[in-house]
């Protein structure tokens, strides 16, 4: 351990390198990421820079700017850098391969019932524009189920699916690591399973970046989007979307821009005029990743305090965590002693509990017939404040029995 990666110590310790309010507890770095002061100013460098001489910079700098960014973040999962390109979000990501591609009578999209709520609407819009010409088949899961029986369940889908005349099962959306609950998903089993089915693979994996190590050459997906902004430190509108060559022709941005048939990365790279400054700053994000230890030091981190904190959140309340420990990693899912059937208890009144009385922050959620919260593990909290966030919530909970 070098000198200076040795002076940063994870916890609390860590908040001075953040932007953070030093009496809010944040336990939601899952939903939308917080960054390093470090990144904030790279991120204003190239603000600046974009506002002094806007001409030079959108019309000579920017182009080669945005090579070198989307080589660096290429190398880290592992992807040819012509494969990678910046979108705003992991949605947008998504909603481009999924407007793109076409569609056929009869051709079926697959998804489970855990599915990120803004790519449920996205499908259902697939769904509607094609006037129910394309079906669309939900697997329905309740946690706690293991990894096997998850993947038992999704072969039987497809096997069934075969069988019928006349219908086939284009793509299916699967999750890296799904949102709620926070888990981690066999995505790498599946994406094998359609391969050898021939159904294409679009892999939502706003989560996975700098959570999850990623080998993109090894998981060999057919589609992959994920977010920056999350937890690799970026700016937030930071993603990337990866398509390998074999599938570049067929799919476009969102908006539609200049660079119309001009390729896949030039496409891409300008829908109009924007704040770029949230992909260039992806350097500054992953030389602080190093500096304080590197990924296996923060990805250890995060999943022993996400255990250690779920399992402490629960036995506070009385309850238990989404298990087994094997699919938690930076975030874990603790139930509440709450029935989704209790009718007082609802999200909005837990969360104006949370702003404006508790000041801290988790993500309620419902699942499987009760309320859940979902906390983060990240490298700024530590065990106190998991304990802390516990007897809040058994304050709350209490408060609605």
């Amino acid at each position: 351990m070098s000198k200076e990666e040795s002076t940063f110590k994870f916890g609390h310790p860590m908040r001075s390198q953040f932007l953070l309010d030093n009496d809010y507890i944040p336990l939601n770095h899952g939903s939308y990421g917080t960054i390093p002061k470090v990144v904030q100013e790279a991120f204003r460098e190239y603000q600046d820079k974009m506002e002094t001489n806007p001409d030079k910079f959108f019309r000579r700098d920017l182009e080669l700017e945005l090579c070198k960014a989307r080589e660096a973040v290429a190398k880290f999962i592992n992807a040819e850098t012509n494969e990678v390109v910046f979108v705003q979000n992991t949605t947008t990501g998504i909603n481009s391969v999924l407007k793109s591609l076409k569609y056929e009578e009869g051709d079926k999209l697959l998804y489970f019932s855990t599915v990120y709520a803004a790519i449920g609407s996205l499908l259902e819009y697939i769904h509607e524009i094609y006037e129910g010409k394309v079906e669309l088949i939900k697997i329905e899961v309740n946690y706690p189920i293991s990894d096997d029986d998850l993947i038992d369940k999704f072969v039987k889908v497809i096997e069934e699916e075969k069988q019928k005349p006349n219908t086939k099962i284009k793509l299916a959306v699967i999750d890296a690591i799904s949102s709620t609950p926070g888990v981690i998903v066999p995505f790498q089993r599946m994406i094998s399973i359609l391969r050898q089915n021939n159904i294409l693979s679009v892999v939502d994996g706003a989560h996975a970046i700098g959570q999850i190590p990623l080998n993109i050459k090894e998981i060999e997906p057919d589609f992959f989007a994920t977010n920056c902004h999350k937890w690799l430190y970026t700016p937030k509108s930071s993603a990337i979307l990866y398509v390998p060559y074999k599938h570049q022709k067929k799919i476009h941005p969102s908006v539609t821009s200049l660079y119309l048939h001009e390729g896949f990365v030039s496409e891409f790279s300008w829908i109009g005029t924007q704040d770029f400054g949230s992909f260039l700053a992806i350097h500054a994000a992953l030389e602080f990743r190093k500096k304080i230890g590197g990924e296996e030091k923060i990805q250890n981190y995060c999943k022993k305090l996400a255990i250690e904190g779920g399992n402490l959140i629960s036995s506070i309340l009385g309850t238990e965590i989404i298990g087994p420990e094997s699919i938690i990693q930076s975030m874990v899912n603790i139930r509440l002693p709450i029935p989704t059937s209790n009718e007082e208890f609802t999200d909005k009144k837990f969360m104006d509990l949370m702003f404006n009385k508790y000041n801290f922050a988790v993500l309620v959620f419902k699942h499987n017939k009760y309320w859940y919260i979902r906390a983060s593990a990240q490298i700024y909290t530590d065990l106190n404040d998991f304990e802390k966030v516990g007897y809040i919530v058994k304050e709350i909970c209490d408060s609605f029995k």
